[in-house]
C-alpha cells in the first residue's frame, strides 16, 4: 500500500532521540570528513506529560496493547472540523509498556482486558521534536487496540473504544452548556515555539523564530480521558464500486473505468434561489437544482468480510445496523443554521470535498490520494504547489430538504441519530486557501450571485446568499464572482470528536510498488503484489468539476476561476 501521509514522513519513530539532541544544540556538521559548512538549523522540541485517566489497558504476550498518540497541528491551520489539516505536525506514540509501567499484564497470546471500572490514572514524559519556529496545538488519543497506524488514512485515526484529549483547557470544558454538549469544541490551549514576530493585527498568529540554540517549550501537559463512542464514519459514495464503463473527462482523458467520477459537476454549474414561500414542491425544486451525493455506511456489501477481518490489515469496525448493532453514520444537528438560510439546520457530518492534485493519467498518483496544496502535490506535478481547493457540502436529514426542515432532527449522537447513509447537497462554491496562512480566510467563489426562484410564481432574478452573513463565516476572507476550479475532489465526512473518513483512500487501490489493480472473481487485487482492494474505497469516489457546457461557456470567460484559486 502506498505510503502517502501528508505528515510524519521525516520522522521515524527510532530518530527521535538524536532529533532531539539535534534540537536543542547548535548547528551540527553533517559531514565529518568535509567539514563543508553544511549545517542541521537549530530547532524546536516540546516536552511535557501525558495524563491517561480511563479503564485499565488490554495486554496480551506480557505487553501492554496500544500506545498514547501524541499530535502537533499548526495553529494557523487544525484538524477538521475547525480547520483544513489533513494531517499533523509530527507526532510522537508513548508505548503502553511505558504509560503502564506499574500495571499488571497477561502473558497469554490471547487479548485481555480487565473490567473497565475502576478507572485509573497514569502518566509519562514525551518529547516531540525537530519542529520549526511557530505557535501549535495539541491533541491526543489512546490507541486502545494497538491500531494506529499514521501513513495510512485507514488507521490513522481514533476509533471507537478509544480516549481523545490534549493539551485542552479542562475548566472551560467543565463549564455548565459545555460538560455534555455534543457540539462542545475543546479550547486548546497554545504552545508556542519560538520568538513571535510582529503581526499587524491582534488576530493574526505571529510568525516565531527559533535562535541558534534551539527552543525548547517544556512542561506541557496533555491529558487523555474522553472516551470515545462510536466508529469513524465509514462510507462509500453509492455505485463507487462499479466499474464496468469507461469514460472520458477532462481529469481522465483515457477514460479509465477506475477513475470515472462518482459525480461530475460543471464549473459554471447553476442553482435555483431558496423559495420566499417554502412548501414541498418548492423545497424539492430547489434540492434538485443541486448535485446531490449519496453516502452509503461502510463499504459495498460484498467486500464487508475483507474489510473487517482482523487478520487482514484493513480491520474496519464494521458493526451491524441498529436494531442488531450500533453501525451506521451518525445524523445529528449542530446546534446552528447554514450560513445560506437561518430555517435550514446545519447537520452532523460535515462533508468537505478536497481537491486533490492534477494527475490525469495518475502515473504519480494512482490511488488519488494526494491533496492539491501540501508538499507532496509538487512530487505528483513536478511543478510548485497550488492552493487548498475545498468544497463544503449540505447534510440532509433521510434524503430531503423538507424533512431536515420540518424535522425533528436528533440533538445528540445517540442510537436514534444513526442511518444507513446520507444524502449531501454539494454547494456550487469554492473556498480556495494558501496552505501556508489558512489562519486568514480563504476566498470564496461560487459562479453565480444570482438565479431564479425555486417557486415558479416569483419573478425575476434573487440573491442565492447574504454575501454579509458568508462574509461573517471563519474561514471566508473574500467573496467573488468566478467559475468552480476543475479537477478532481476527495469526499470526506467529519464527527465533532474529530474523526473522519475520506475516499479515495489506500484500500481502494494499489500504489506504483503494487501494480496494476485487477479483477479478481467478485473483487479485485493488485497485479505485482496481491492483496485486496474494496473499488469502493478507490478512485471512482470523487466529485469531479467539469468544463462548462458550449453554450454555458460565456459564463466563465466574463467570469474566470480567480488566480487565488490557482496559484500561490
Amino acid at each position: 500500500m502506498s505510503i502517502r501521509a501528508p505528515y510524519l514522513r521525516h520522522l521515524a519513530f527510532f530518530g527521535l532521540l538524536v532529533a532531539v539532541v539535534l534540537a536543542a544544540c547548535d548547528g551540527v556538521p553533517i559531514d565529518d570528513e568535509r567539514n563543508d559548512k553544511r549545517l542541521f538549523p537549530a530547532r524546536g522540541v516540546i516536552r511535557g506529560t501525558v495524563t491517561y485517566i480511563g479503564p485499565r489497558p488490554c495486554s496480551r504476550d506480557g505487553h501492554i496493547v496500544g500506545n498514547a498518540i501524541v499530535l502537533v497541528f499548526d495553529r494557523r491551520n487544525p484538524p477538521p472540523p475547525a480547520g483544513i489539516a489533513t494531517g499533523a505536525v509530527n507526532f510522537v506514540a508513548v508505548t503502553g509498556d511505558t504509560l503502564f509501567a506499574n500495571e499488571p499484564r497477561s502473558v497469554g497470546k490471547d487479548l485481555f482486558c480487565p473490567p473497565a471500572q475502576p478507572s485509573i490514572t497514569a502518566s509519562a514524559p514525551f518529547t516531540i521534536a525537530p519542529l520549526e519556529g511557530g505557535s501549535y496545538q495539541i491533541s491526543a488519543f489512546y490507541d486502545r487496540r494497538g491500531r494506529f497506524w499514521p501513513t495510512f488514512k485507514f488507521r490513522n485515526l481514533p476509533e471507537a473504544g478509544d480516549l481523545g484529549g490534549g493539551y485542552v483547557d479542562l475548566e472551560d470544558a467543565r463549564l455548565p452548556g459545555n460538560a455534555g454538549n455534543p457540539n462542545y469544541a475543546p479550547k486548546f490551549l497554545p504552545v508556542d515555539v519560538g520568538t513571535p514576530q510582529s503581526v499587524p493585527t491582534d488576530k493574526e498568529i505571529p510568525d516565531y523564530v527559533i535562535g541558534p540554540n534551539g527552543y525548547v517549550a517544556d512542561n506541557v501537559p496533555v491529558t487523555i480521558g474522553s472516551a470515545i463512542p462510536f466508529t469513524r464514519p465509514y462510507f462509500h459514495p453509492e455505485g463507487a464500486d462499479a466499474v464496468d464503463k469507461a469514460e472520458t473527462s477532462d481529469a481522465n482523458p483515457r477514460g479509465d473505468p477506475l477513475a470515472v467520477p462518482i459525480v461530475a459537476m460543471t464549473q459554471d454549474a447553476r442553482i435555483l434561489a431558496a423559495p420566499a414561500n417554502p412548501t414541498p414542491a418548492t423545497l424539492t425544486a430547489y434540492q434538485q437544482s443541486f448535485r446531490q451525493l449519496k453516502l452509503v455506511w461502510g463499504v459495498a456489501d460484498r467486500e464487508v468480510e475483507t474489510a473487517a477481518d482482523p487478520d487482514q490489515p484493513f480491520g474496519l469496525q464494521l458493526p451491524p445496523l441498529p436494531p442488531r448493532g450500533n453501525g451506521g453514520l451518525l445524523v445529528f444537528s449542530r446546534g446552528r443554521s447554514i450560513p445560506e438560510n437561518a430555517a435550514v439546520p446545519d447537520l452532523w457530518p460535515q462533508i468537505a470535498l478536497v481537491k486533490l492534485a492534477d494527475d490525469p493519467l495518475r502515473t504519480a498518483d494512482p490511488q488519488s490520494l494526494v491533496v492539491q496544496g501540501t508538499p507532496e502535490e509538487s512530487v505528483v506535478t513536478g511543478k510548485p504547489r497550488r492552493p487548498i481547493v475545498v468544497i463544503q457540502g449540505i447534510t440532509l436529514l433521510d434524503d430531503s430538504l423538507a424533512k431536515t426542515i420540518a424535522g425533528p432532527v436528533p440533538q445528540a449522537p445517540t442510537t436514534a441519530a444513526l442511518r444507513d447513509h446520507v444524502t449531501v447537497m454539494i454547494r456550487p462554491a469554492a473556498l480556495c486557501f494558501d496552505p501556508r496562512r489558512v489562519d486568514v480566510g480563504g476566498l470564496l467563489v461560487t459562479p453565480h450571485f444570482t438565479a431564479r426562484s425555486a417557486d415558479a410564481s416569483e419573478p425575476g432574478e434573487k440573491p442565492l446568499f447574504d454575501a454579509a452573513a458568508l462574509g461573517q463565516q471563519p474561514l471566508v476572507r473574500e467573496i467573488k464572482r468566478g467559475c468552480l476550479p476543475k479537477g478532481r475532489y476527495a469526499v470526506s465526512l467529519v464527527y465533532p470528536t474529530g474523526q473522519a473518513w475520506t475516499v479515495p483512500n489506500e484500500m481502494g487501490g494499489c500504489a506504483r510498488s503494487e501494480g496494476a489493480v485487477t479483477q479478481q472473481g467478485s473483487g479485485a487485487t493488485c497485479a505485482t503484489k496481491p492483496r485486496p482492494v474494496l473499488l469502493s474505497q478507490g478512485a471512482r469516489a470523487v466529485l469531479e468539476i467539469v468544463s462548462a457546457r458550449p453554450e454555458d461557456q460565456k459564463v466563465c470567460d466574463d467570469n474566470p476561476v480567480p488566480d487565488g484559486c490557482l496559484e500561490l
